[in-house]
């Protein structure tokens, strides 16, 4: 992942950029769809990672449940049972593979985007697809992380998988504002539709 101290830098270069409008045209709009190919690319690399670990334990070997991508550790589910081990390791797979497909709609967007006529059919689907799958990201983490607490409350020691349930409350925030983005974009393809009839 990327660290913050990255995103704060890029922030500000960003906002050095803004202060000059004709240059924020021309600049920004490139380097967010650099910056979304590069998230996409990592999503990708985590999703294809974590599916190819999670099937290879699946098989019986216990050895790439212990030495998962980014440290995750899944042997000790594997231990308590496959039921577990299923439940967990799709909900992983599935929520990262959903979180690769919403950084591709942005890089669709980033690279369909004009400044000139910015509302389209396309993009106002698009960024209503990224709500509805950021909703399915915060309903699976939130699923999950209470099923995690589930069995840690039975008992179970579960030590490296706190971190991985924690952004439910986050994806489901980023849903609701994503969406009202994506309605605001409704309504200004309508009104430049209704304008362009008039003219």
């Amino acid at each position: 992942m990327i660290n913050n101290k990255y995103l704060t830098i890029i922030a500000i270069l960003i906002l050095n950029i803004m202060k000059n409008e004709n240059s924020m045209h021309k600049l920004v709009l490139p380097i967010l769809n650099v910056l979304f190919w590069i998230v996409f690319i990592g999503l990708c690399i985590n999703t294809g990672t974590l599916l190819f670990s999670f099937i290879i334990g699946l098989m019986g070997n216990s050895v790439p449940t212990e030495k998962l991508y980014l440290e995750l550790n899944l042997s000790e589910l594997y231990q308590l049972g496959i039921f577990h081990y299923l439940n967990i390791g799709l909900v992983l797979v599935i929520s990262s593979g959903l979180k690769a497909y919403m950084a591709y709609l942005a890089v669709k967007i980033s690279m369909k985007f004009n400044l000139k006529e910015p509302f389209s059919t396309k993009i106002c689907k698009w960024i209503e697809n990224i709500s509805y799958f950021a909703l399915m990201v915060g309903i699976l983490q939130v699923c999950a992380e209470s099923y995690y607490k589930g069995l840690i409350k039975e008992g179970f020691v579960l030590n490296n998988l706190s971190g991985y349930f924690g952004d439910g409350g986050e994806f489901l925030f980023l849903a609701g504002i994503i969406f009202i983005i994506a309605q605001v974009f409704k309504r200004g393809l309508e009104i430049q539709s209704e304008n362009e009839l008039t003219i």
